[in-house]
């Protein structure tokens, strides 16, 4: 919450509370347990979204807001216990101060992989809904800017899909994971294309088809009682129209034919059909992507369990097809040894630089072009994060704006104001009158965070807000509430 003249938002309060009490570089890692934030929003008392502690200010960063999607990991498996209001989990889009923008919480299933995509020619957000871990898998959802569902894609042939890749291509289709035990208890990895009107699958690949438990360094049988030899993280599209999939368990990227589902090559692991250089090395990756320049970046997790110490890093590799060799181009660390055993992803942003997520530690950073840190955050309540991004988006919600009112003892009283979602308000215009359809302009306060406070004389009869942009346009005006 901000006053105005004070500028202090509910985010930077706790982040000060909670810098004060414990050093910003303490281990932070999948199953500590998540402490619950002790405010909530006035306006919105449902949302309470975890706090973002801001370790590296924003400093020449690339325009936009941050997706996240933070969850517990330790309740990934089941249900999340208690109401909606006590859920920590959701989508989350916050701006580089960490004030949130938008927010939905989860409170029965789990979100992963928020971000923007395209779809007919506009943005979208989508992202990956159901369980984690557990072995009923989920759908993958589609908002558009108003924040209601477009589109619900579902896996074919039965299946369920997984949390782990969601793309959607020009063509009107998605390419998803999915993890399926066959009667042999191996989970094999299998990537679908799938026609998002119809849900028809146009394309199916199953990994035990092209990829033997031999290429595993996971075949020991887990607390599930199967074998996740392949552990399939990432789908992408390479520049000829063929398709890159990641496997963490066998530290490997193959290309894989878009029609035929032939393994074209592979990168990495024990049966690369290319010459690694040592600094190009990885191992347990995630997200692997192909960029117009031809290079590849990935996150090398370096790391396979909770205890592993070796530091994690975001690469770009260089491809000589004809030399058949991989050359280590550039690489991103924040300088900590930060370790992140699972999860993670690099994102390239316009201006060169990238946006890095760092999964289970539950932090995300951004560099510029030349390597150097711009931008370093984490969740303070040790909430986890499969992928991080950084977009510009644009979005108004189909709601009113909803305002609160709070008499003070000194004959004042604080009008609270909020939009979940709205990304387009710099003021708050609060309107006064003795009816609700003759309210006049009173005074307008600059837009502080998620919620802002307002403090005024006290008055009677009835009271709205009007969101207003930096061009002094009215967005839309709360319902008027009676004094």
């Amino acid at each position: 919450m901000a006053v105005e003249g004070v500028g202090l938002t509910r985010q930077r309060l706790l982040a000060l509370a909670g810098a004060a009490g414990a050093s910003l570089l303490a281990p932070r890692w999948a199953f500590a347990s998540v402490e619950a934030a002790d405010t909530a929003y006035v306006t919105r008392p449902d949302l309470n979204p975890p706090t973002v502690v801001i370790d590296t200010p924003a400093a020449g960063t690339a325009p936009g807001y941050l997706f996240l999607a933070p969850f517990d990991i330790t309740a990934a498996q089941s249900a999340y216990s208690g109401p909606a209001s006590q859920s920590h989990a959701g989508p989350l889009v916050v701006d580089e101060h960490g004030e949130p923008v938008w927010f939905l919480p989860q409170s029965s299933v789990t979100a992963m992989g928020l971000r923007v995509q395209q779809l007919d020619g506009r943005d979208v957000l989508t992202w990956y809904e159901g369980t984690v871990l557990g072995p009923y898998g989920g759908d993958f959802v589609v908002f558009d800017p108003t924040y209601h569902q477009v589109a619900r894609v579902k896996a074919g042939g039965g299946r369920h899909g997984d949390l782990h890749e969601f793309l959607l291509t020009p063509q009107r289709t998605a390419l998803i994971s999915i993890y399926y035990e066959n009667a042999d208890k191996i989970v094999e990895g299998i990537v679908q294309e799938v026609d998002i009107a119809s849900g028809r699958v146009l394309f199916e690949w199953r990994s035990l088809d092209h990829v033997g438990l031999d290429e595993s360094s996971m075949t020991q049988v887990t607390q599930a009682g199967n074998v996740d030899y392949f552990h399939l993280n990432s789908i992408d599209v390479d520049t000829d129209g063929h398709l890159l999939v990641s496997a963490r368990h066998t530290s490997a990227v193959y290309k894989v034919h878009r029609k035929t589902g032939a393994v074209l090559w592979r990168l990495g692991g024990t049966k690369s059909d290319f010459t690694v250089e040592p600094a190009a090395r990885f191992a347990y990756q995630h997200d692997v992507r192909r960029h117009p320049d031809g290079t590849l970046t990935i996150f090398d997790n370096n790391a396979a369990a909770p205890t592993d110490t070796t530091g994690s890093r975001g690469m770009r590799v260089a491809l000589d097809t004809k030399k058949m060799r991989a050359s280590l181009v550039q690489e991103w660390t924040p300088g900590d040894g930060r370790t992140t055993w699972a999860m993670g992803n690099v994102q390239q942003l316009a201006d060169g630089g990238v946006f890095v997520g760092w999964g289970t530690h539950g932090s995300f950073s951004e560099f510029d072009p030349e390597g150097a840190l711009r931008f370093d955050a984490h969740f303070g309540d040790r909430s986890v994060g499969y992928r991080a991004f950084r977009f510009a988006w644009e979005a108004r919600p189909k709601g009113r704006p909803i305002t609160a009112v709070k008499r003070n003892g000194d004959g004042t009283m604080t009008v609270y104001a909020s939009w979940n979602g709205a990304t387009g308000v710099a003021h708050w215009r609060i309107l006064t009158g003795d009816h609700p359809s003759r309210l006049e302009a009173a005074v307008t306060h600059r837009r502080h965070g998620f919620e802002t406070a307002m403090v005024m004389p006290s008055s009677s009869g009835y009271l709205a807000v009007a969101a207003v942009d930096a061009r002094g346009r009215v967005l839309r005006a709360s319902a008027p509430l009676a004094l």
